[in-house]
Formats: structure tokens, sequence, C-alpha cells
């Protein structure tokens, strides 16, 4: 089971879902292509990765918040649906002890809508968008979908939870995006281009325990252990539309090292004291997106060090709707 090869629910049928293709890895599951019933409706199936001994508790949480999930996210056109949290604690217990069998029969499954234009990610990596991140409207393309994602954080946040992984893998598409700025603005701002934060099911309540961090966009309190705050989701959205802008990351090559270092081992605290030190003395460059000057006040604020001077999910979703007007304008 340690060394599971998601391929082999393809052409598999799980939970009357027919699995069509492999989409994506990702830190906590397998995503999937499937298809449901005659008229064969399309959907992507999320499948949590369980390793022997591992992976149960963090689907316990989600299990137990399943409902409120499911309804929070039919409330943001900003955030990805869940349609549906597939998932018997019994079988859990039962593949986490090893039933490999029962694993590929009836795993623990999120259903949610599918996204077909791919993930923001893509627009940074695949060179036919090269003309796109070189296009003068790139800057205020930037800020509008640093805009929508706020809006769906502000759901989130309202609602009592924190998202914890924002990141360009995590802002999908509904439609694939246009190579040019001029249409990918257009489309966005008549609502035909729509992205939307995804990965819902890994949410914690406000005041949790840390459960995930990606080390280029977390905050250096989320991996020191701090409880969970929504703070922490603007300082993602921040890096997140830092690293849109610039291709690197906002946290330091040291930062994401000793970020790394804290995961694979958990009890040093030597590791720690290293972390808190680089954060502390940690200051993002901002001369790198010195070419968009009107977004740097906006980043300084969502990626200050201090949660408390962080602004809140609404507040950053106005400053930066008026950055994205005022550069596309």
């Amino acid at each position: 089971m340690d060394n599971w090869d998601p391929r082999v629910w393809v052409g598999q049928e799980v939970h009357s879902y027919k699995i069509t293709e492999h989409l994506a890895t990702g830190l906590t599951g397998y995503v999937f292509r499937a298809s449901f019933g005659q008229a064969g409706t399309e959907m992507a199936i999320k499948i949590p990765i369980l390793r022997t001994g591992a992976g149960a508790a963090a689907l316990e949480e989600t299990m137990s918040e399943a409902t409120r999930l499911l309804e929070l996210s039919e409330q943001s056109k900003y955030v990805v649906q869940l349609r549906g949290i597939l998932v018997d604690r019994l079988n859990i217990q039962e593949i986490v002890k090893g039933d490999t069998q029962l694993y590929l029969r009836s795993p623990p499954a999120i259903v949610m809508e599918l996204m077909k234009g791919g993930a923001a990610k893509g627009l940074l990596e695949d060179p036919s968008y090269d003309s796109l991140y070189y296009s003068e409207k790139w800057g205020g393309i930037v800020m509008l979908i640093g805009y929508m994602i706020a809006s769906g954080l502000e759901t989130i946040h309202n609602a009592g939870f924190v998202h914890l992984d924002v990141k360009p893998q995590n802002i999908l598409f509904n439609l694939k995006p246009p190579s040019t700025g001029q249409e990918m603005r257009n489309q966005m701002k008549s609502g035909t281009l729509v992205p939307k934060l995804a990965d819902l099911g890994s949410a914690v309540r406000i005041g949790g325990k840390v459960g995930q961090f990606t080390s280029e966009y977390a905050p250096g309190e989320q991996v020191l252990g701090d409880r969970t705050a929504s703070s922490m989701d603007i300082y993602a959205l921040g890096a997140t539309l830092y690293n849109m802008l610039t291709k690197t990351p906002v946290n330091s090559k040291k930062l994401i090292e000793l970020m790394n270092t804290m995961t694979s081992n958990p009890g040093s605290g030597r590791t720690a004291s290293d972390l808190k030190s680089t954060w502390n003395s940690f200051n993002p460059d901002f001369d790198r997106i010195a070419k968009l000057a009107p977004s740097v006040p906006v980043l300084k604020k969502m990626l200050d060090k201090d949660p408390h001077r962080r602004p809140t999910a609404g507040t950053a979703a106005t400053l930066l709707q008026d950055l994205g007007d005022k550069v596309l304008s």
C-alpha cells in the first residue's frame, strides 16, 4: 500500500462512478476524472492517500465536517463545489490495517465538480502561456484572480474554517484560459472564465491544529505550531500572487528548506528555533514586483509577518479588485 499506483483505479467503478483518467496526485490525495450515470456526467473524484497505519486522522476531521463543507462549497462561486463525501469509518480502519482489496474496491472518496481548465500553476509552467505571462495585462489579471479567490476565502473564513493550502496548484479554472491578456481579461470580467479555490476537503476549523502546509506559500507561524487562523490563508494568497507575478516563491530558499525539515523531523527543537529566527529576520523581496508598483502596498500587507496586521479576506478582496480594475482599465 505504501507504493500504491493510483492508475489501478482507472477503468474501475468506485461508488458507481466510472474512473476514466488519473489527473493528478496531490499532498493528500489522488485526483481522477470520472463519469456518472447514463448521461456520463463528468465529475472529479479525490481519493485520499492512505498508508498502512496512517492517514486516518485527517480523514476523521474531513468526515466530521462533511455536511458543513458540502454546504459551504455552494455558498461561493469561487470555491470548487463538493458533490459528495463518501467515506465509511469502518472501511478506513480496515484499509489502514492493510486491506488493499478494500482500498481498491471501496476507497474513501470526495466527489467534486470537474474543473476543465487546469490549475493557475499551468499558466506559469506551460510555454504556450508565455505570451500571456509577458503581456501588459498579466499584472491586472493576477490581481483579479486574487480578488476572486479572496472572495472565496471570505466565505470559508466566515463559516469558521481555514483552508491552509492556498497555492497556484489549488486555483483551478472552469475552462481552459485563453493565451492572450486581453481575451483572458474579457472572459474573467464577463464571468465566462472563473478561477476557483480547490481542495476544500482539507479545510480545518479556526483554532484547530495545522494538518498541512506547502513551504513555498505558508507563513512561519503555520509551521511553528500556532493554532489555525484565517490570517494564514491571507499570507498564502499573497505568496501565491507574488509567485504568479514573478515565477519565484516569496519565501526564501532557507525558509523553505527549514519548513521542509520540520515536516521530516517534527520533534527537532533545533530546527524549530532555526526556523523561528530565520522567519523573524526574513523580508520578502518586493523589488521583483516593482514593475507592478501599485500592487506592492497591498502585497506588503498580505505578507506581513505579524498575522494581526494582515487584512481580512474581505478587505483583501476589495483592495485586489480595485487594483485589478486600475491596472486593466
